[in-house]
């Protein structure tokens, strides 16, 4: 059963997974005569270590903050590191006053991610004990247990494979319980591409929400038209994978995850609605349920489709067959209403008009934007491709239609 909320902020956070509050953990060593050792987790502040949407390597490690010192007291350490285009550079810096220790090295590259939001860096600093200062080999680590804003890269082996996903943590983001939303990349593209398009990630920064974008491996996603055929990948077994790690690692809402796609991502976005029962609410765009007959949900979907009816590469066509198969698993009978929707943009030679079936179940709800004159595009987007593929509207921008839509709904 899927419950449909007047808000997202009506939704009450302690309904939500609690995730255990766990602090950044940092590690300096200094080899050599004499050593000096530093391990534990900040007490106050907090270092970032940030991921490039692209690569999914590690592109900052920055911040500020305080630990028990090795002598009693506190010690304070500062990290400023970030890609410059080449490689990661900047400095650290620890103090320690109570060991009478200071520690501080230029990096230059080296920077290594071993595990899970972790990254360590070996390399020559100055270590300074009281008044005598030397030249010694110096090594940091840093877990970074408590995620910060931005971007997020997820790197893990499913079925054989590795496999990875962005993901990024809103402005506001501070550990609390959050929704999330995935989006499922179309044929041939990557997470930054879909962003570069799109600017999904860009739009959930300001809005609350965790944005998450999976990469397909190969061409596109498996068990749908024009997806990876081998080797056996088992994408819906990884997409659950995904969702463990948001809620263990991330604090997602485990009630309020949501699906999205392009394309061939939009086919998959309707496959999760027929095999995945941990998503609330989805919407697929230019890529409609290709195979109707194998998806037994077992509940209401609330689904939004949205389609240009001149798209070159899946037909409008297409639409009616996975509209009637919504309508008819939800109950929602063959009343139709159609609005047009105001033609804000005249120059894009497209408009929108909203099919809505007024006879769902609050929990069941189907909604048609059918783009007249729209391509193979996202709407609001940068058109793939140029005008190769067809129109792009700009009377609706997909990313609100998509979050206005899900976050209405929760699962019980």
């Amino acid at each position: 059963m899927l419950l449909a909320g007047a808000a997202l902020s009506a939704v009450p956070a302690g309904t939500a997974h609690a995730a255990p509050p766990l602090q950044d953990r940092v590690t300096i060593t200094a080899d050599g005569s004499p050593a000096y050792s530093l391990a534990g987790e900040l007490t106050s502040g907090g270092i970032a270590v940030l991921d490039n949407v692209a690569t999914y390597a590690t592109d900052k490690i920055q911040g500020t903050g305080t630990l028990p010192g090795s002598g009693g007291g506190t010690a304070n350490v500062s990290f400023k590191i970030a890609n410059d285009g080449s490689s990661l550079k900047g400095e650290f810096t620890l103090q320690d006053p109570g060991a009478g220790v200071e520690v501080s090295a230029a990096v230059d590259g080296g920077v290594t991610a071993p595990g899970e939001a972790t990254v360590t860096w070996t390399g020559n600093g100055t270590v300074r004990h009281g008044d005598r200062s030397s030249n010694q080999r110096v090594t940091f680590t840093v877990q970074d247990r408590h995620p910060d804003p931005g971007d997020h890269a997820i790197r893990v082996t499913h079925a054989g494979q590795a496999r990875n996903a962005i993901l990024r943590l809103p402005d506001n983001y501070d550990g609390t319980p959050r929704p999330a939303l995935f989006h499922f990349p179309g044929l041939g593209e990557t997470p930054g591409i879909a962003e570069w398009y799109g600017r999904m990630a860009d739009y959930a920064q300001t809005r609350g929400f965790i944005q998450i974008t999976p990469e397909h491996y190969g061409i596109g996603w498996q068990g749908v038209e024009a997806g990876t055929t081998s080797p056996d990948l088992d994408d819906p077994g990884f997409v659950r994978q995904l969702q463990d790690i948001l809620v263990d690692r991330f604090n997602a809402d485990p009630k309020r995850l949501y699906a999205s796609g392009m394309s061939n991502g939009g086919f998959f976005t309707s496959k999760m609605a027929c095999d995945n029962d941990r998503f609330a609410a989805y919407v697929p765009v230019s890529g409609q349920l290709n195979d109707p007959a194998a998806c037994h949900p077992g509940r209401h979907v609330p689904i939004v489709m949205i389609h240009g009816d001149g798209d070159p590469l899946v037909p409008y066509s297409t639409v009616q067959p996975a509209l009637d198969f919504w309508t008819s698993n939800n109950g929602c009978g063959t009343r139709t209403v159609a609005t047009d929707l105001p033609d804000i943009a005249p120059n894009d030679n497209t408009t929108v008009v909203r099919h809505d079936y007024p006879d769902c179940p609050a929990d069941g709800p189907v909604t048609l934007y059918q783009i007249k004159g729209g391509g193979h595009n996202w709407p609001g987007g940068t058109p793939f491709l140029g005008p190769f593929l067809g129109g792009t509207t700009y009377d609706i921008n997909a990313n609100a239609v998509i979050w206005d839509f899900v976050s209405h709904y929760h699962l019980p």
